[in-house]
């Protein structure tokens, strides 16, 4: 894989409807990278994921992940409404089959990590939505994942929540050094986010850009209101535009 965590390569995906969801897919992505997937609904964005993951397999081409600790965050939490918020976050570990002592303990920092200590025992329907997509980050740290897939998981909340969801996913990374993929829909979603935005456009998807973030790691409100990052935000908005014509 030449050190990539993950790796496609001429990769095509046809559904049974012949549907063309991506072609002549190639792309690295380096261990500790966080990357961001931008496009139009239809570009391929989340069947790029599901092939990551080993949930679904291309049609051709080859897609290489260096490893096998992946966690996924998907667009709804996906909690189950009868669990707390502790043996939600405990599932994926049992499933796992981890030590009962060790499970616990990986369960109890990774509510301190997402800040919901203090709700572990509650139940989801007694959370707010960024709440939830909290206990969904939780869950997936338990495992202690070196590749982290993020399917568009802040698309239905509101604009502060969701800033602040990018502020903490962002620390989680700084802190763990996963390598990160986040599928967004929004440009300065994708820019604050990421160390590179991959930039995709639909029929049938395929990659059609590539920019590397110059910020650095620590990033504040103040970055979205740089000059710097609206023109790079310009930059990308001006290559869908045109992509899209």
């Amino acid at each position: 894989m030449s050190g990539a965590t993950l790796d496609f390569r001429d990769v095509a995906m046809r559904f049974p409807n012949g549907t063309v969801a991506l072609d002549d897919v190639d792309l690295s992505i380096r261990p500790g990278e966080f990357v961001a997937l931008l496009g139009p609904s239809g570009c391929g964005k989340s069947t790029l994921l599901r092939l990551a993951s080993g949930l679904d397999t291309a049609t051709s081409g080859r897609t290489e992940t260096g490893t096998d600790r992946i966690g996924y965050v998907f667009q709804d939490a996906t909690l189950l409404p009868w669990l707390s918020v502790e043996r939600n976050v405990a599932l994926f570990g049992e499933l796992d089959h981890l030590p009962a002592s060790e499970l616990s303990g990986r369960v109890t920092h990774a509510l301190d990590m997402v800040g919901l200590t203090k709700f572990a025992k509650h139940l989801p329907h007694q959370l707010s939505g960024g709440m939830r997509m909290r206990t969904s980050l939780a869950r997936s740290l338990v495992n202690n994942p070196a590749l982290f897939l993020f399917d568009e998981p802040f698309g239905a909340l509101d604009e502060f929540t969701r800033e602040k969801l990018n502020d903490d996913v962002r620390a989680l990374w700084l802190e763990d050094r996963f390598t990160g993929v986040f599928v967004t829909h929004s440009i300065a979603e994708a820019v604050y986010m990421a160390t590179r935005v991959v930039v995709m456009g639909a029929s049938p998807g395929r990659i059609i850009g590539e920019y590397d973030v110059p910020f650095g790691d620590e990033r504040d409100e103040h970055t979205r209101y740089s000059p710097e990052f609206a023109e790079l935000s310009g930059e990308i908005s001006d290559l869908l535009k045109a992509a899209m014509v």
